[in-house]
């Protein structure tokens, strides 16, 4: 799976779980801790929807890394012409697309074409998940700046009362609103996250009831929550696919304006309480005119009345074993957040990936060559770039350069048994893809007078496994075996090339 849709599938499946949790436990938690609390637990939801990053044994991690993209570390590239020439061993190891590598035989031992179909849909999933992503943003922000700028050309200034009484409610906080009237606006609301403003409906209020009402806007001021609905609104966009989340944004709505009711009424006595909910029973009463979800109202829908106004009604006093436990609730669903995580493994860079770190390797990574048996690695190699840093290199192929080096690659051979373990270690700098490919040396120096041979390799604990082949079967006489390690960086590719005795090629069967 592309590391971008394992990513956003990941982070949608961890918040949906995490909002799952939420909703099992608000029945169990209605009127027992404070509406603020619960409205903290669905910005937590909103912060896991949005956030790409994980710890590396999270759950998503461990989901996610058996539906990474196709590994191909084992040698599935295209098959060399004799002699291994250069375009065609840079043609192996670059992946632009499905098509591209289906061209390059990336594919070929893919009988049931599972793997390429698998490439394909990925690509095109993506695209189709990016056009929902802009679709969706374009109607909430298109929408949203509409009503804005339907709003700031139909208002008018509040009256000098008014701004009074705004002032002295503001109590000499640093941020100012403007507050001011329009005669389209449905219900008071909080609108602009930077240069805010309360539009009131351009009616008759008596100061009680503009007290209560510029009370609750504040709160909403106070707290940002103009922020949390524009975070609301780009998390939906992103996971536009995933139908929890108009319930997700519905619950956060309701919570945001429960809680700032909470804040509003705490101190007020019962009669002062039932004052308030008349205000907000009558400003409901008004139909709600749409503004893309974007600014915070005093009233929405009349659905969510009695919720708000049972809740209106209640004592508020909370002990500290009331808030002792939120405390501790909130800290639960934190912890369960970070234990869900998300698919990092390719993005984090902890983890054993080379794609995030291509743009930092300055050179190539010097390797470790080992073969079970010997306890010393070899040393004697050379790297020959393909593609680094933006540069394509014309170079040798492998085979010639094992002739042609300097120092030459060919002197202090070990002898390797056909079928013996190799490995090779890139210590912290793990590349995208490995293949292996070897090459029998003959008497011609521009190219093997044998079929160049493709090893399969195997990821095992961060090293990459393969095995020498078996012995040639030619009565060619071979004088010894050349091996390229091609290494993928994303767009960085090189080469590691190192030399073995073969005398033995020839004699055996």
């Amino acid at each position: 799976m592309h590391e971008t849709l394992a990513l956003i599938l990941s982070l949608s499946l961890s918040g949906s779980l995490l909002a799952g949790l939420v909703w099992l436990i608000k029945p169990l938690l209605r009127n027992r801790i404070p509406r603020s609390v619960t409205y903290y637990l669905w910005v937590v939801v909103l912060i896991r929807l949005v956030i790409p990053w994980s710890w590396e044994g999270s759950i998503m991690n461990a989901v996610f890394a058996g539906v990474q993209a196709p590994d191909f570390t084992a040698s599935q590239g295209e098959k060399l012409p004799a002699g291994g020439k250069e375009e065609a061993t840079s043609s192996s190891v670059a992946w632009p697309s499905a098509e591209h590598a289906r061209a390059a035989g990336v594919y070929d031992a893919d009988p049931d074409h599972s793997a390429y179909l698998l490439t394909l849909v990925n690509e095109y999933v993506l695209y189709g998940w990016l056009a929902g992503v802009v679709i969706s943003l374009a109607v909430h922000v298109t929408g949203y700046m509409r009503f804005a700028a339907s709003m700031r050309n139909t208002s008018r200034p509040a009256s000098d009362n008014e701004h009074a009484l705004l002032n002295k409610l503001l109590q000499g906080r640093t941020r100012r609103v403007r507050l001011v009237r329009n005669a389209y606006a449905a219900t008071p609301m909080l609108l602009g996250l930077f240069r805010p403003r309360i539009i009131i409906p351009d009616t008759a209020y008596t100061e009680g009831q503009l007290t209560y009402i510029l009370q609750h806007e504040l709160v909403h001021l106070r707290r940002w929550d103009i922020a949390v609905k524009w975070l609301t609104v780009i998390v939906t966009s992103l996971h536009w696919f995933n139908p929890l989340m108009m319930a997700v944004r519905k619950e956060i709505n309701q919570a945001c304006e429960c809680s700032c009711d909470e804040a509003v009424v705490r101190g007020l006595t019962t009669s002062e309480k039932q004052a308030y909910g008349a205000v907000l029973l009558a400003v409901a009463a008004r139909r709600p005119q749409a503004g893309g979800g974007l600014q915070a109202t005093f009233a929405q829908e009349k659905a969510m009345l009695r919720e708000r106004l049972v809740a209106i009604m209640r004592p508020h006093t909370h002990t500290k074993t009331t808030v002792l436990f939120s405390n501790t609730l909130l800290a639960l669903v934190m912890m369960c957040a970070l234990v869900l995580g998300a698919s990092t493994a390719v993005t984090n860079p902890s983890q054993e990936e080379g794609y995030s770190r291509s743009h930092r390797l300055v050179e190539p990574p010097d390797i470790v060559i080992a073969h079970e048996g010997h306890t010393e690695p070899i040393g004697n190699y050379q790297v020959l770039k393909s593609s680094w840093n933006g540069a394509i290199y014309n170079r040798l192929s492998f085979y010639q350069t094992a002739w042609s080096s300097e120092p030459t690659l060919l002197t202090g051979l070990r002898r390797l048994k056909p079928g013996e373990g190799m490995s090779v270690d890139f210590g912290a700098n793990p590349p995208d893809q490995v293949t292996v490919q070897m090459a029998y040396l003959t008497e011609s120096h521009d190219e093997s007078l044998l079929p160049i041979r493709e090893v399969a390799v195997r990821k095992v604990k961060g090293k990459y496994m393969f095995a020498n082949p078996p012995a040639a079967v030619s009565d060619i006489p071979t004088t010894g075996r050349v091996f390229s390690i091609t290494a993928v960086w994303g767009e960085n590719v090189c080469e590691y090339v190192f030399a073995s005795d073969g005398k033995f090629d020839h004699l055996e069967p």
